[in-house]
């Protein structure tokens, strides 16, 4: 039995009205994907004007700059709180400045800003001038205490290669920033970090998840209050007409209140409610319902189930059993927004409020996540429907 009921005067077999004549309307130019293939640009990843990391590898960059604790480092005989930043290109792209080191089985090159290295080395002027020799000789005593720190906490052995060969090899590695802070000046290092096996960096601490700032807790999150669901024939959905009544299929109620679905998004947390006029009732799981119309899943259709699978060189089906396609449409309202504090307080027996009854208000019609509809709920004997203000093409 088709869901949606003819009205009276109009013949429900009738044909679709005609397509608009050519040219009445703003054409709109379809591409096929052979022809979109052609009409491809170079892939971003070969586009030079754009930054390029592995997903890996911005993933874990995030991580370090979001989530990773603050770890404590000693160096230049100062005490410093060490923090993943984005990496400074210029820094990552010092010529000749690289202090190459070995740790266990990976290699890495650890650079600095002008001004951090000076500090570090003691060196006042062009530090960077100096021999590559002294100037590792210089870093490890600067970095000392951190790598002994290294040590106690990890058993690879650390050292420094001076040669030059190991930086020029990791040139193309992606380049982690860091600094190092304190209270008293100086204040701030700078530098980068590259690694042949940078997946060790998820190893370090994550830090204390950060408190949501004030104007988030206070930020309306809308809840849409879903009532049903049918699948209607795309074949059935052409002649839709403001007036029309469509029947929902999938829903319950349990006593004299419908039992509704309050959801906040594709990830969010959903809950069970009961809606009898303006007030939503949250409930402790789905329950028991008392009338149930079942959802016509295509998983339980034993004559579905036994259709044969067509042979890969049968006949294709002609374009006009596209009209047999089915299309769940979804029900409901979406009136109600809830401030994220006291959405985390949700819990059985808490109680969510439409600005109007359930019945007076607006009922939108969902089809693969779109609107194409409005309407307002009516009782058909003893089904649930809902009366079409507008559909598709019209003011929806």
């Amino acid at each position: 039995m088709s869901s949606v009921l003819p009205r009276p005067g109009r013949d429900p077999s009738a044909q679709a009205p005609a397509a608009a004549p050519r040219g009445s309307a703003m054409r709109v130019l379809v591409h096929g994907a052979a022809a979109a293939a052609r009409l491809a640009t170079a892939g971003l990843d070969a586009t030079p004007a754009l930054p390029h990391m592995e997903p890996d590898t911005a993933r874990l960059s995030g991580w370090l700059a979001c989530r990773a604790a603050a770890v404590p480092v000693r160096a230049g005989g100062h005490d410093w709180q060490l923090r993943f930043v984005p990496a400074d290109p210029e820094i990552a792209a010092r010529p000749g400045a690289g202090y190459a080191f070995t740790f266990g089985s990976g290699h890495g090159v650890l650079r600095w800003d002008v001004a951090s290295e000076r500090l570090l080395l003691g060196v006042p002027g062009a530090a960077e001038a100096l021999p590559a020799l002294l100037r590792h000789a210089l870093m490890a005593d600067a970095l000392a205490e951190a790598l002994a720190a290294l040590g106690h906490a990890v058993p690879d052995a650390f050292s420094w290669q001076p040669d030059g060969a190991r930086a020029q090899s990791l040139a193309a590695a992606h380049a982690f920033g860091f600094e190092l802070r304190r209270d008293a000046p100086p204040a701030r290092l700078r530098g980068t970090l590259q690694l042949d096996q940078p997946e060790r960096l998820a190893a370090l601490p994550a830090g204390v998840p950060a408190q949501s700032p004030a104007w988030m807790e206070r930020l309306p999150v809308p809840v849409a209050v879903r009532i049903g669901t049918t699948r209607l024939a795309l074949g059935e959905m052409h002649g839709i007409e403001p007036g029309d009544i469509v029947g929902i299929d999938d829903w319950h109620s349990q006593g004299s209140a419908l039992v509704v679905r309050c959801t906040t998004g594709r990830h969010g947390p959903d809950w069970t409610a009961l809606a009898e006029g303006r007030r939503l009732v949250v409930q402790a799981g789905v329950g028991s319902t008392e009338v149930s119309n079942g959802a016509h899943m295509e998983e339980q259709d034993p004559a579905r189930q036994a259709q044969p699978i067509p042979h890969p060189d049968a006949a294709q089906p002609s374009l006009s059993r596209l009209d047999q396609l089915e299309v769940t449409l979804r029900f409901e309202v979406g009136d109600v927004a809830v401030p994220l504090a006291e959405l985390r307080a949700v819990a059985p027996g808490y109680v969510f409020e439409l600005p109007q009854p359930l019945k007076q208000s607006e009922v939108r019609i969902v089809a693969n996540g779109n609107r194409i509809g409005t309407g307002t709920l009516i009782a058909v004997g003893n089904r649930l429907g809902v009366r079409i203000t507008t559909f598709a093409g019209g003011d929806a």
